[in-house]
Parts: C-alpha cells; structure tokens; sequence
C-alpha cells in the first residue's frame, strides 16, 4: 500500500494554494531539497493536496509510518522544512 502525504488544511489556506499543481520544495533535516509536486485532488465536494514523491522522500530519509514529522513552512518560496523527527519507536 502506498502512502500518500497530504497537506494540512490550514498550511493549504495559508498559503493561498488554488491551483492543481503547485511546485514545492521539501528540505530535509540533512539540509537536501527535493523538488516535489502538490497536486489537487477532489475528495467529494472538498478539495485536497498530495504531496507527489512522497513515499520516496520518506524511505530516502529513513521514516517510518508512524512517525511524527514536525515541518516549518515558508510561504516565499513554498518551503517546507522538515526539522524534528519523533521515531514511531522512540521511547
């Protein structure tokens, strides 16, 4: 089964998304940028963005399901900035 982030809606208001696909860039705790696509999907009568090469940003980072990412976003610049992990396993 694929996994497939989506965007919070609030970060998704906030940014002013409105578009099907918006170019966004993902930075690791390593400091790598990984270009990336939100793409708008309809979900009954709302609206929701996937994060395209999501589940190759987490294997590449070495997440799991399970674990809690905490993200700063920068509005300029559509930036999403990975900066805490608590591992699904941490104690």
């Amino acid at each position: 089964m694929a996994f497939i982030q989506r965007m919070h809606a609030n970060v998704v208001r906030f940014s002013g998304f409105r578009n099907k696909v918006h170019e966004l860039k993902v930075i690791n705790m390593n400091g790598k940028t990984i270009d990336m696509n939100l793409r708008r999907q309809k979900n009954g009568d709302t609206v929701r963005y996937a994060i395209e090469g999501w589940p190759m940003f987490m294997k590449d980072n070495g997440l799991r399901l399970g674990d809690t990412l905490h993200f700063t976003f920068v509005r300029a610049g559509n930036l999403l900035i990975l900066s805490h992990v608590d591992g699904v396993n941490a104690g």
